[in-house]
Parts: C-alpha cells; structure tokens; sequence
C-alpha cells in the first residue's frame, strides 16, 4: 500500500472515531443535563415539603394527573390537603435524608427519600417515599398519589390522630397544699360533619347557639379555624348540662382549679384554651391543649405540662393503620415556699385594699406569702371568660391584674433602718448621737429655696433609737447630710448589687434616676425613703433582712431546694443595734408599731409613710407600709404595703396577720 493511501485511510478512521466519539459525548451531556433537571426537581419538591411549603411542592407536581381511584385534586385542593394532614399531626422539624432519583430506562425516573418528623404526640417512624417523575412538556414533573402524604395511603384513606392529655402538674405549697390542680368538667363542642348543610345547618347551629348561650356568629368563626375537618371535634365552652343538639357533643375533660381563689391569683396565674398564634409558635400543641396564660402556670408551662400521647393512624374505611402510639407523660409538680394559709391569711387582712404582703423566712430565704390585692378568679379563666366579665377586670381602675408585690415604690420611713445602719458602720453617728432638733419643718440653709424637711413629732432631743420610735424625717436628713453622699452610696451599694434571682417580672430596685445623689435635698428625701428611691415590697425584705440576720442579706428563694444568695452587706454590730432600736418601735407606748405588740414576743418593726406629692404642702397620695420581724427566733420578716393610706392602717390591717406567724 501506498504511504499516501495509508495516511489517507488513517485519516478517515481518526475522523469516524472522532465523529463516533463526539456522538457519545453528547449523548453523555445529554443525559447528565437530564439527570440534573430530574435531581433538580426531587430537590425542589422534598425542600418545600421539608419546609411545609405546600404550594411550592406542588408546583413540581404533574397536576395534569391529579386523579386516581378515590381521589381526585387541583392545584390548590392538593397543597390544601397536604396542609390539613400535617397540620392535625402537628408535623414539625421535618428532616429529608436518602434522597435520590433513578433511570427506570423507559423515559421515567423513580424518586426515593426518607422523611423524619415530630408530630404532637412525638417522633414518627422513618416513612420511606416513592414516586416517579415523568416529562411533562420542556419539565421533569413528580406523578403525585395519595403515597406521597404517607406511603401506606391509597385512595380514600385518611390520617387521624387522638390525643390522651398529659396530667398536667399540680402547683403545691410548701406543705403539699394545693395552689393550682387539676378536677373534671364537660365541654360542649360542634363536629362540623353533623350540622348539616344550608338552611338545616343554620337552624342547627342557632338552636346549639341558644341552649349555650353563645353568638351564632361566635360558633362559625371556631368552624373557620384552619385545622377544622368534617369529623373534628371543636370545642366551644364548659357546660353543667348536656342536651342532645343536632351537630352538638360533649367530652368530659379534665380542668385546672384553684383552690385559693383570689388570693393567690397573681403569683399562680392561670391556664387558658391554646389560641391560633400558640398553635403556630407550638405544633405539640392541640385546639383543645390547655396553656399557661399568666403567672408561674405561663413560667413553667413547659415543665408542668407534660407531654401528650395518642394514635396517628391511616384510616381506611373501618379498618385503621397505626403509624405512631404513644403513652401520655405527666408534667411534673412545682413545690413552693409559699405557706397557702398565711397566704389566705394575708390577702385576708389586706381587705380588697390596693395592697400586698411579702413574707419571708430571713435565715433561708423562703418567701411564706406573696399575697397582691385586689385580684381576680383564675378560675373564671381556665375555659373561657366571658367578654363581659373580662372587662370588669379589664376597666377596674385598682388593676387587679397587677402584682403588687413585684411592683417599685418609694418605700418611705422602713429605709431608715438601713440608713440608721450604715451611718453606724462609718461611725458618722454612735447608738447615743443625741440631736436637738425644733419644730416641725426644717432646711440646711437658704439655697434649699422653698424645700423643707418635715416631721411629724416634735421631739427634742433625740437619739437614734428615738428617732426610729418617732420616725423622725429630719433627724435622718441630717445624718445623710452629715455623711456625705460618697459615703452613704457606698454604704448602700452592696444592698443594690444583687437582684433577686426569681421566676417573676421584676424592675431593679433603684436608688435614683441614674444611681447618683447629686443634691442636698435628694440626699436627705433618700435618707428617710423619698426622693427617687424605689423598691419592690420583695426587694424590700430581701434588703432589710440584713437587719434580721446580723448584717447578712438573704436573697429570697421561691421555689423549694432552691438556694438565694447570701451577702454580707453590713456590720454585724450596726445591724444588731437597729434590731435593737426597733423592737422599741413596738414596745414603746409612742412607738409607731405598738400595737403589734404580742405579750410574750419580741417583734422589731419599721412603720413608713410615702408621700407622692407633685409639691409640698399640698394634698397627695400616699402609701403605706409596715416592716415587721421576730426579733426573737428570726423565723420570719414582712412588709405590708397598703396604698392611698397612712402606716397606721397597714398595722391596724397586718396586726392579725402578724399575730398569726407565732
């Protein structure tokens, strides 16, 4: 052969190989172009289901074929089942693993992926997902069948749950007494499937209206909400009868009581009906689940709850497939330090009165009462206020809602104690400084303008244990005066430093606006508890329990085995002669607390009157309050706090009170 007919051939066949290849090529491109939209698709559409985005998953369905034995769907009506399926299982932190997407060699491919997912009774099994996905156009589209809301589904088949509600944990005193507990009640509610359709719903649901005295138009706004099917149970309110209605049923559920009413209301709180936005923010959470809604029942929702058990099952006719069941879990009890009769004992003595009391065990902590007045019924709440009886407590100008004790105020004369302390410690004053003071009004000088220190005894003279008996104003002005505001802020800091670490809403306890004593004149009102000073009634005992325990300050504790701070945060021999001084604010006959005086106790108390007055001399509001310990056995510390009156009445009030303690 010829060289040139050699070349010439290898030419040609170093052409058709090329040709030949380049043929494979792009059938090769071809192909993975086309496996990538198919991945692209399956991507698309577990993300969105994933992310319970419905109408996204099914925008990579063929909805040409949404039709099948038993079913049949559009667009909207397939990505609205979906949402009802998975919202009734309460489905939530949805995981997608194993996907993939394979040739079938017949111009098809077939997606597999595995779903794990919570639901409101707990985790499902692994569901195991298989679909084709076919050409549709210029697309690659997934061919949907009921097996893709649960692969055991076909047809007709429906996904049911029933729930078994957790008990939910008792909120018990410190003795096991119960603050908040669970009992019985029947709850009237519709199945939407049984009241007919057109005029005989109507009619239905007006007579259902009028036997439960509810608005008609109340009853199809609970139809409306998104997780209502035909076969649901919607509930509407307790009931103590139950007449047979068309489209009407009952259930005998269980019910959150409070045993002490009132007078624990703002401490205990209450639990309410989930609302739509719970529901939301919670997919554990069912129509029928029962929250906390205000108080330690809102705190420790979550530990006093529980957990809820049931049936998630595909339903097929009467035959049903379970895909999950589990046993409820009991919340868990909350035991307190609060004592529930000195609690009723104490809401008792405040009377209705805007007010509260605080008690609390000084060695340890434990608060005994947290009694705020006036208050409200938690249990007119637990299922369901009537907007009428809503709005009496709403509009009340007392603020029944409002717990008092946790609430700042100026605490008035009871801040001398610890005045009186810190004066001691930095020896600006001994036991014995003795101070002729004269009349009722009294100014540093003529740069004060108009600005008066005022008094209500005139007394003279007096030394410190007097001027405690006769919660003189002056005599503690000049002594904040005389010590300078360095020294007394720091005397005071180490009372402020520590916030009471407490499952309550609490402002911190301040001595001024911005922590300073720039002024004469606020100096002087801080000394005797004016100016800008203000404490909560808890904050108060936490802080005048360093009088109680020898200087010590005992942070107070709520909840039982839990442990408040303990600080040293005065001399122990300053502390000890301001007990000293106030058991004869008791004992004396001029004592401004004497009549809490028990034959046989030693009780020391600090009797105080805030004035919020817009300007001297004029008529204002004030409030009061009474500290009171057992200055014997230091088994408790209180502080009344009565507003709109003077000291005198909170004594008058607390005396039984405080008689009850021993």
């Amino acid at each position: 052969m010829k060289k040139s007919t050699r070349t010439i051939l290898i030419s040609v066949v170093a052409a058709i190989v090329v040709i030949v290849g380049g043929f494979g090529a792009f059938h090769w491109y071809q192909g993975k172009a086309e496996g990538d939209q198919v991945k692209a698709t399956a991507q698309a559409y577990t993300k969105a289901f994933a992310n319970r985005q419905y109408e996204k998953a099914v925008k990579q369905v063929d909805t040409s074929h949404l039709k099948g034995p038993g079913w049949q769907y559009t667009a909207k009506t397939l990505a609205e089942r979906n949402q009802a399926v998975f919202d009734r299982i309460g489905a939530s932190n949805i995981k997608i693993t194993d996907l993939k997407t394979t040739n079938s060699k017949d111009g098809t491919y077939q997606l597999t992926f595995t779903a794990n997912m919570n639901t409101k009774i707990g985790k499902l099994p692994a569901q195991h997902y298989t679909a084709p996905i076919v050409k549709v156009g210029d697309n690659w589209r997934i061919r949907w069948t009921p097996s893709l809301l649960f692969p055991q589904m076909d047809g007709k088949d429906t996904v049911q749950i029933s729930l078994t509600a957790a008990t939910r944990g008792k909120i018990l005193d410190r003795n096991g007494q119960a603050l908040a507990t669970n009992g019985n009640v029947t709850q009237a509610g519709l199945v939407p499937g049984k009241l007919g359709t057109g005029d005989e719903r109507t009619a239905n649901l007006e007579k259902i209206a009028t036997a439960w005295d509810v608005k008609t138009s109340s009853l199809e706004t609970l139809l409306k909400q998104s997780w209502v099917t035909d076969d649901t149970f919607v509930p509407v309110k307790i009931v103590t009868d139950s007449p047979a209605l068309t489209g009407a049923a009952y259930q005998t559920i269980g019910s959150r009581t409070y045993p002490l009413g009132e007078a624990a209301a703002q401490l205990v709180g209450y639990v309410g009906t989930a609302t739509a936005d719970n529901l939301k923010k919670h997919p554990s959470l069912t129509a029928n689940s029962k929250i906390g809604k205000a108080g330690l029942e809102q705190i420790y929702d979550h530990y006093l709850r529980g957990t809820d058990g049931g049936t998630i099952a595909i339903r097929s006719g009467s035959n049903s497939h379970p895909l999950l069941d589990t046993k409820p879990i009991a919340g868990k009890n909350l035991k307190l330090t609060i004592d529930a009769n000195k609690q009723k004992t104490a809401y008792t003595q405040l009377a209705g009165k805007s007010g509260s009391v605080v008690t609390m065990d000084p060695t340890n902590g434990e608060l005994l009462t947290l009694a705020s007045s006036p208050s409200y019924d938690p249990n007119a709440f637990v299922n369901g206020i009537s907007q009428t009886n809503y709005d009496k407590y709403a509009n009340n100008t007392e603020l029944p809602f409002l717990s008092r004790f946790t609430q700042r105020y100026a605490p008035g004369s009871t801040f001398k104690m610890l005045t009186a302390a810190i004066a001691l410690q930095n020896k600006t004053i001994t036991p014995d400084t003795t101070k002729s003071i004269s009349g009722l009004k009294w100014q540093k000088d003529s740069s004060w303008g108009d600005y008066k220190v005022t008094r209500t005894v005139d007394a003279s003279p007096e030394n410190m244990t007097q001027a405690l008996v006769n919660s003189d104003n002056i005599w503690f002005a000049q002594v904040a005066l005389k010590m300078g505001a360095s020294a007394y802020l720091k005397g005071l800091e180490p009372l402020f430093k520590t916030q009471a670490n407490l499952p309550l809403t609490m402002k911190k306890a301040q001595i001024s606006n911005n922590g300073k004593l720039a002024s004469e004149t606020l100096l002087a009102d801080t000394a005797y508890g004016q100016g800008q000073l203000l404490l909560s009634p808890i904050e108060q005992a936490a802080m005048y329990s360093a009088i109680a325990n020898d200087g010590t300050m005992q942070q107070p504790t709520l909840i039982q085995a839990a442990k408040g701070k303990r600080t040293s945060v005065l001399q122990s021999n300053a502390a000890k002669t301001v007990k000293t001084a106030l058991t004869h604010v008791v004992s004396d006959q001029a004592g401004t607390a004497h009549d809490l005086a028990i034959d046989g106790h030693t009780i020391a108390a600090k009797t105080g009157t805030a004035e919020l007055k817009q300007k001297q001399d004029t008529d204002g509001k004030e409030n009061g309050f009474l500290v009171a310990m057992d200055a014997d056995k230091n088994t408790y510390l209180t502080v009344a706090l009565i507003e709109g009156t003077g000291s005198g009445d909170v004594v008058t009030a607390m005396k039984p009170f405080v008689a009850s303690l021993y």
